[in-house]
């Protein structure tokens, strides 16, 4: 899980873009006369946007005042698989520290393809950011269904981390122990430097989008590689394979992220001699 680089140019001018590209047609005759008077409006609440995205303070923001026909022509701005919304992927999921890297794997569970965007504030409250490169998260299909129209709860609490605002913390706070034939149970830990606010969104996160019981569910081809890689190194000495897999981890996690289960479990197995010495028979 990664902090990735959010769009850096001028987020009205991405929206005026994508206006651009629409047409009038049989079933919406008048679109671009519609969109046109309401571009004012429009670009005043992307400042309120961008105000508030630099203050990672998006949960204060109130629900644009636009009728029913306005709201269902900003939602239709918005498709998938339109140039516009790809080229913003590609942009978006470029590896944060190595951009020769494309890193097409959903940052909100490290599992899946992103192959879906998540807006953050949602459609259905705000059709006003259908567009908004910022309001607009490369994720995978499960965990936007699992997040749905949720951004916070009742008492207006944050419910998921926003990867491209929220700094993730250095020290390890997912861990792992093993069942019956190295079985992993997955578990958070709050450390001592990690504030309870930080902690308990962590938390939260984890929990809503159920990550726990994917990250075991999904572990099989990461362990088996883990003892591949020891046979690999077969008739050393267990310190050498200790101290091997300790650098694999030092490398891997700030290219995969400090808390990413495959490096958690490297951490976890590449230190247990026990797991070693039954990867070397």
């Amino acid at each position: 899980m990664l902090k990735i680089n959010s769009y850096n140019e001028s987020s009205f001018s991405f929206y005026k873009d994508v206006v651009s590209s629409k047409r009038n047609t049989v079933n919406k005759p008048r679109l671009k006369g519609e969109l046109e008077t309401i571009s004012n409006d429009q670009s005043s609440y992307f400042d309120v946007y961008d105000d508030a995205f630099s203050s990672n303070s998006l949960s204060i923001i109130a629900a644009g005042s636009y009728n029913d026909n306005d709201k269902a022509n900003l939602n239709g701005l918005y498709s998938y698989r339109s140039k516009k919304i790809q080229e913003l992927k590609t942009l978006l999921t470029r590896h944060p520290l190595h951009t020769e890297n494309i890193l097409n794997t959903c940052q909100n569970c490290t599992i899946n393809e992103a192959d879906t965007m998540d807006h953050v504030l949602a459609q259905t409250e705000f059709p006003e950011f259908a567009v908004h490169p910022k309001n607009l998260f490369p994720c995978c299909g499960f965990c936007n269904k699992k997040k749905s129209d949720k951004y916070v709860d009742e008492e207006g609490n944050l419910l998921f981390l926003n990867l491209f605002l929220d700094d993730l913390p250095q020290s390890q706070y997912l861990h792992v122990n093993f069942g019956d034939n190295w079985l992993p149970r997955f578990y958070l830990a709050q450390p001592t430097d990690v504030s309870d606010k930080v902690f308990n969104l962590i938390k939260s996160h984890y929990e809503r989008l159920d990550l726990l019981t994917r990250f075991s569910d999904s572990s099989n081809k990461i362990i088996n590689d883990i003892r591949t890689t020891i046979k690999v190194f077969g008739g050393t000495q267990i310190p050498d394979i200790v101290s091997k897999m300790e650098e694999y981890c030092l490398e891997q996690g700030p290219f995969l992220g400090y808390n990413h289960r495959q490096v958690v479990l490297y951490r976890a197995l590449g230190s247990s001699e026990e797991f070693i010495l039954e990867c070397m028979r």
